[in-house]
């Protein structure tokens, strides 16, 4: 995966013609500290308001929503929670019922070829969610060769 830094996310909120403010500044901060990552508004929030006390949740979804327009992060909607993640490659996401960790699953060229050959149709955002037991929640070793 590609490493982001600070500049990136900020470069691209200036190109989407938003202001780089203190708040939005912390908040890139963070993002920038779980690249590769998951986090949720509410992560974000308990870290940023010990530096800016003053910021409210709504503005972290603000300012997570002008990132993800600006097409640096990604959402995706699981048991009721609203996730970040800064993989951009085409992949899905794992997420153990037992323990929440959720895993980037890397997903093969021919799937890839097969969504983009669906005829009448065009493909532009695909949200693949996994769920069941981490390995290490299970005790199950990967498999072996």
């Amino acid at each position: 995966m590609l490493e982001m830094s600070k500049e990136y996310y900020v470069n691209a909120l200036r190109e989407s013609k938003f202001k780089i403010t203190p708040q939005r500044l912390q908040v890139i901060k963070y993002v920038n500290s779980k690249t590769p990552g998951h986090f949720t508004a509410e992560d974000v929030y308990q870290s940023v308001r010990k530096i800016e006390p003053t910021i409210t949740l709504a503005t972290i979804y603000n300012i997570l929503k002008a990132l993800r327009d600006a097409g640096t992060i990604n959402s995706f909607e699981a048991n009721g929670t609203t996730w970040f993640e800064t993989n951009h490659e085409f992949h899905g996401n794992f997420i153990c019922s037992n323990c929440g960790k959720i895993t980037d699953v890397p997903i093969s060229n021919e799937l890839i070829n097969d969504l983009n050959s669906l005829d009448g149709f065009t493909v532009e955002n695909v949200s693949l969610i996994l769920s069941g037991t981490c390995e290490k929640c299970s005790g199950v070793k990967g498999k072996q060769s």
